[in-house]
């Protein structure tokens, strides 16, 4: 198989698990604990540990293959790269992935790891941890980790660029960045946004968003590698 066909069926698996991770993390992921296991709105402490449930931290287990298939498809995409006025963004888009991999998967680290111990040690700093609390730090680090992937996106999109798919993708991709870091920026005045109905609107007009990016990408790259990488 060429090269290029290699590297273009590794550009469609990473879209796969992109996919997969929004999927398990995203608003389907949260619909399944809401349904089994709900958390009844932040008032305090006691109040989340008497409703606490483990399966409660299903969605951040599905955030790591998140972490996994974007960093999986940035690093293969930045391989795309072939004029000069592209090799600049496409490392700064690795360099900004890497951070976004590290703040995020600190935070889903802090989810899954060390909250079930605060709640068995009835832990009243943990409403400064868990994502359930609106003004925890977490929501910090999640914020600010999503506004490094909208950079990255919004450099590996040079890359995408000739037909009128990888146009379409490159645009998208922009896009991306775009209300990535504005959200951001909006979270730095008030996290508390997240939860009405604008924040839970965006929320799932950016899972959609990284969905339709990742099902174009895998169309078009299997397209290419069934041409034999052309």
């Amino acid at each position: 198989m060429p090269d290029s066909a290699m590297l273009y069926r590794l550009i469609a698996i990473s879209a796969i698990i992109v996919i997969a991770g929004i999927i398990l993390s995203g608003p389907p992921g949260v619909f399944l604990v809401t349904h089994l296991h709900p958390q009844p709105d932040w008032v305090d402490a006691a109040t989340f540990i008497e409703h606490y449930h483990p399966i409660q931290l299903f969605p951040y287990f599905g955030g790591f293959i998140l972490i996994l298939g974007l960093t999986f498809f940035v690093a293969s995409a930045n391989q795309l790269a072939v004029l000069s006025s592209q090799k600049v963004p496409a490392t700064l888009a690795i360099i900004f992935i890497a951070v976004f991999a590290v703040m995020i998967g600190i935070n889903y680290t802090l989810q899954v790891a060390w909250l079930p111990v605060l709640v068995r040690m009835k832990e009243p700093v943990l409403g400064m941890i868990t994502m359930h609390n609106p003004q925890s730090v977490s929501w910090a680090l999640e914020m600010f980790g999503y506004a490094f992937l909208g950079l990255s996106t919004w450099c590996i999109s040079l890359v995408f660029w000739g037909s009128r798919t990888m146009n379409t993708i490159r645009y998208l991709l922009v896009a991306n960045g775009v209300v990535s870091i504005a959200s951001a920026i909006i979270a730095t005045g008030n996290v508390a946004w997240l939860y009405d109905t604008w924040g839970i609107t965006a929320y799932i007009t950016w899972n959609l968003l990284i969905i339709v990016i990742m099902v174009m990408v895998y169309v078009e790259f299997r397209k290419r590698r069934k041409r034999g990488g052309i």
